[in-house]
């Protein structure tokens, strides 16, 4: 039996605002490379529908990360540069909520 972790309201909120604005980033980024949906899956080596699911934010909660680090990377954010990737979906999570309070969880 899964145990659910018990986290604060806060969090879960940063928690989906993240998940959120990290499909927005993933489909402003295919936009701009003007790619469709079907070309990002192919060079990342994911399902279509899988995209579809991440850019509309409907992944389920224990998607896998793999599959992320791949559309990341066929964005062109090398493994040295994935930072780079999530520091644009922070960026926008801090300008939407606010930056998160150090020692809160």
């Amino acid at each position: 039996m899964k145990r659910e972790r018990i986290i604060s309201p806060e969090l879960r909120r940063r928690i989906e605002e993240r998940r959120r604005c990290n499909a927005l980033v993933v489909a402003r980024l295919r936009t701009e490379k003007g790619w469709t949906q079907a070309e990002l899956a192919e060079r990342a080596g994911v399902s279509l529908r899988w995209i579809k699911a991440m850019e509309s934010n409907q992944l389920p909660r224990d998607y896998r990360m793999e599959h992320e680090i791949r559309v990341v990377m066929a964005l062109g954010f090398g493994t040295y540069k994935i930072k780079d990737f999530y520091g644009l979906v922070d960026d926008m999570v801090n300008k939407n909520l606010g930056q998160r309070r150090k020692g809160k969880s």
